[in-house]
């Protein structure tokens, strides 16, 4: 499939393989913090606070796409069994195009950290880390139940929400470091369980092609 054949389809397997349940929450991860430290900071909203915004939603978006990516990249016969909708999978990317978007998608997400501040290139680093490490051959800790859900949990749950948080206070205070308030810990903990439910229950649908091909996680 080629963008510029057929822009309206190559757009749409793009919004399958960045996988769309994790770009909202990804999504609103990044609002949710960035208001809640609006407000813990009495920073008020300004245009720069708006750049912040911005260029830390591309940043995670990146980094989400990249994780996401990897995965299908190194799963492709498992996908052609349990989620043959996939792009890859279905043959509306090739293998070389999926891994020239996680080396583009990865590249843009440690750009924008590094230019946006410490915080965030530390949480967009450590995230990029676990997600190569829950995907890529030899360690693929997504074969380990304990590990493929430490992964999934901590990054969604903890890494996320604190790093955000540090770094739009880091942002909005010109240097100065806010320590996550309560709202931020409620929050931390209210999606620490759902990522734990779904680290338990995401390969329920798929334990036929995990059994075929010996990719087990929660079987």
């Amino acid at each position: 499939m080629n963008l510029l054949e057929q822009p309206a389809a190559w757009l749409y397997s793009f919004w399958k393989f960045s996988r769309p349940h994790t770009i909202i929450g990804t999504s609103l991860s990044v609002f949710a913090l960035y208001v809640i430290a609006v407000s813990m900071t009495n920073s008020g909203w300004t245009w720069q606070g708006f750049g912040q915004l911005l260029g830390a939603w591309i940043a995670c978006l990146c980094a989400n796409v990249y994780i996401v990516g990897l995965n299908q990249v190194h799963d492709v016969e498992i996908d052609r069994i349990n989620k043959p909708h996939l792009p890859i999978a279905a043959g509306e990317f090739s293998l070389q195009l999926g891994q020239g978007i996680v080396a583009l998608t990865g590249i843009l997400a440690l750009l924008f950290a590094w230019l946006l501040g410490p915080w965030l290139l530390l949480m967009v680093s450590i995230g990029l880390a676990i997600g190569t490490c829950y995907s890529l051959p030899p360690i693929r800790l997504k074969r380990f139940p304990f590990w493929a859900a430490l992964c999934i949990f901590s990054v969604r749950g903890a890494i996320v929400n604190l790093g955000l948080f540090l770094h739009f206070s880091w942002a909005l205070q010109q240097g100065q470091v806010m320590m996550a308030t309560a709202a931020v810990w409620a929050l931390t903990w209210f999606i620490l369980v759902f990522s734990f439910a779904i680290a338990i229950f995401k390969d329920v649908p798929d334990i036929d092609g995990d059994k075929l091909l010996l990719s087990f996680s929660f079987l």
